[in-house]
Parts: structure tokens; sequence; C-alpha cells
């Protein structure tokens, strides 16, 4: 047999065209659900039975405006990229849109990383997939897209190494983008999850950019190393900006810092890259092309070291699934609440300094680079007639007053 093929670049793949008929479909599992949307495994019986995942949206139950919720099949048909997971195919069904999209048989790295590496990823094992993510990254700003959602679980990886950038749900077109990576229009809605949510985005009266997507980027590879955003021991509910911005306690950092941030070695090259991400000033922020040509991708290791360290051996989407729904159900069966309970009654006025100081706000955020953590900053007031200062000690920020310290501080976005 000849191999001089082999050695041809192989042509552009023709779109096959996937039919627009529920009936053509067959559900096998339930892998996954929001507040509106489930996401099925099934096979697709007239293309011989091929695997696919789909997204059933509940126009009812949705809170956008269907031209909205078509934002991402649009977006999906528009986009070719080996790292963004495209659509085959959408259209609804009685009060329901199903996007048909490759099924991913790995999940997202949220999921594997919550079942199998709740202290995060090997360092050689981030840099392959953080690669990856930023071509995708790349080629949606080159676009004119920003996609304000990037997140751990927003990638989704095959057992066979792809890795895929996916739910374009919250993603925005900027029409426009130049070398600089930011838009020629800028964007004033928050969208995108609190938790990556860069500064800018909170504060959105000054519009943002691409460099939102890169603050996000430089979370989700906090995330990817400890198994957890920064606060994620706060609920992902829409009180959390409320809780962030209002009422944060530095115990609430404190117990959370102390649980997922153990001691654990990073080189230096990653630590610069996540630092350059979280840059407060998004002009200072490097673009995603630019990111691709960092120190630390020089030597990343191929998709044998991600699949022998991570996927081999990695219980299946659906099993993981119905275990976290059994351990969700039990929780709700033990009365046992994952939202926080509403915010404290204010302190009485004769409150002492060290309490009041527990409930600053937050007034932004310091990466820690020798902790490889993300530090709030708290917002310091005087109080009465007593000056307070800040008062840097390990990298927190103490408060001081005449009578010594009282308390410790943090900032806000």
């Amino acid at each position: 047999m000849s191999t001089s093929s082999s050695h041809q670049e192989n042509p552009e793949p023709k779109k096959v065209q996937f039919p627009l008929d529920s009936t053509a479909y067959q559900i096998l599992d339930e892998i996954g659900f929001g507040v509106s949307a489930v996401v099925y495994k099934a096979i697709c019986l007239p293309m011989n039975n091929t695997i696919v995942a789909i997204k059933s949206i509940d126009l009812d139950q949705s809170g956008a405006d269907f031209d909205n919720i078509l934002n991402e099949t649009r977006t999906l048909s528009l986009l070719s990229h080996p790292n963004i997971l495209s659509a085959h195919c959408s259209f609804t069904v009685d009060r329901h849109l199903w996007v048909v999209m490759p099924f991913m048989s790995a999940g997202s790295l949220q999921s594997i990383i919550s079942s199998a590496f709740p202290d995060g990823l090997l360092e050689p094992c981030i840099a392959f997939v953080l690669r990856e993510t930023l071509n995708a990254m790349s080629y949606l700003h080159d676009q004119g897209h920003l996609h304000r959602d990037i997140k751990a679980g927003n990638i989704l990886i095959d057992f066979n190494g792809s890795v895929k950038v996916a739910d374009f749900g919250v993603s925005a077109s900027v029409y426009e983008a130049n070398l600089s990576g930011e838009s020629s229009i800028r964007l004033n809605d928050v969208a995108g999850t609190p938790y990556w949510m860069a500064p800018e985005v909170i504060h959105s009266n000054n519009g943002y950019g691409c460099k939102a997507d890169v603050w996000s980027f430089g979370i989700t590879a906090l995330e990817l190393a400890h198994g957890g955003p920064p606060l994620s021991n706060l609920p992902p509910s829409k009180s959390l900006l409320l809780k962030i911005t209002k009422r944060f306690r530095f115990s609430d950092y404190e117990n959370h810092h102390n649980k997922n941030y153990k001691s654990k070695k990073f080189s230096k090259a990653f630590k610069d890259l996540v630092g350059c991400c979280l840059d407060q000033d998004p002009n200072k922020r490097p673009t995603a092309e630019r990111l691709l040509r960092h120190s630390f991708f020089k030597n990343c290791r191929g998709l044998d070291f991600l699949v022998k360290n991570v996927l081999l051996g990695l219980p299946s989407v659906e099993e993981r699934f119905k275990k976290t729904r059994a351990l969700g159900e039990l929780m709700k069966e033990k009365g046992i609440n994952s939202e926080d309970d509403e915010d404290e009654e204010e302190d009485d006025e004769g409150s002492s300094a060290r309490q009041r100081a527990k409930h600053r706000r937050i007034s932004g955020w310091n990466f820690n680079e020798d902790e490889f953590a993300l530090d709030p900053v708290f917002r310091v007031e005087p109080q009465g007639d007593s000056a307070v200062k800040m008062v840097p000690f390990g990298g927190e920020t103490i408060i001081q007053d005449r009578g010594g310290i009282v308390g410790v501080e943090g900032l806000l976005f």
C-alpha cells in the first residue's frame, strides 16, 4: 500500500448536513443541566448512529428573549476552528431549541477536576490545556468576538485529548478587532460568571473589550492549578456580586484560602503568565496572540501526557454526572442549602473596629505570586476621629488604629 498520501495535506472536510428532525435522534443519557437547558448524549440514527451532544434549551424557562438565545447558535455557525466546539445544526422542538453538537467524551475540565483532581492538575497538563484555549481565544478575537465566559466549565475535552472551548451563550461581537486586542466598539453590559469576571466588566460603565477574556483566562489558570477559582467557596448566585462588593468578609477569604491554596510549587514562567493576565489595567494585559508566544509554552508537553495523566482511567461523563446529581439530591433531602444565607444583620453601633473591619468592601485584587493566588484588597476608611491605615503584612493588609492592630482588609474591583 502506498504511503505517499500521508505526506499530503488533508483536504478541508466537507460539512455534513445533520437532520433537522427530533425523530432522527435517540436520547441516551442526560449529561448536564442548567437553569433553562439540559444536555443529552444521543445518537443520530441516519448518520450511522453517530454519537452527538444535544443541548435542549427551554424557551419558556429561559429569561432571555428568543433572539438572544439564538445568539449562541448563530455564533457557532460562523466560527470554524479546531479548538472551538461547533454546532452540527439547530432547530426547535415544541418550545425547546435543540442545538446538536459533537460529543466531547471526557466532558468539561471543571467536571474532571471536581471529580478526580480537587487540588488541581499537574503544570504540564495545565500548559497544554491553556495553550489550546488561547488558540481558540486568539481566533475569536481575530474574528471580532469576545467569549465573555472563559472558565474550566466551558473547556471540553475528548478522551483522545482534543480540547475545545464551548458555550457561546453570552458571547458578543465587537464588530472590528485591531492589533491591540481591543475592539473599536466597547461593550457595556455585564455578562459572564462572577468568579471569572474582569474588574472592568463588573464596572462596565467605561466599557470593556477583548482583554476581559484575558483576565478570565488568568482566573481559569488559577482554577486549573488549585482546583477552583478564587472565592469559589461562595455560591455562584446573583447575590454573589453584592456579597463581594458590599459584605465580603475577610473570614470568607481566609477560610477559602486556607482550604484551597495549599503549598504547591509552580514555575516562574507560569506565575509570570498568570500575573500579566491579572493586571488591574486591561491595557497592560497582553493579547491572546501574544500570550501564545509566552515562555511558559515553549516546552509544552503533547496530548499524550494529558491523556496519560488526566484522562486514563477517568470515569465517563455520564458516570460523573450521575454521581454529582445523586450527591445533590442527597444534600437536598438532608436540607443542606448550597446557597449562603442572606447577609447577617448589620453590626450594632457599639461593635468593635475588629468586627467592622471584617465587613469592609473589597476595592481591588492583588495577584500574590508567592502563593500563586488572587488576594482581595479591602477598602480602608477613617472611623470617627481615629486615623486608620493599611499595613502590609505577609502578603495581607492589616488595619491599625491607636489601639494597635484591629483587623484585616483587602480591595474591590
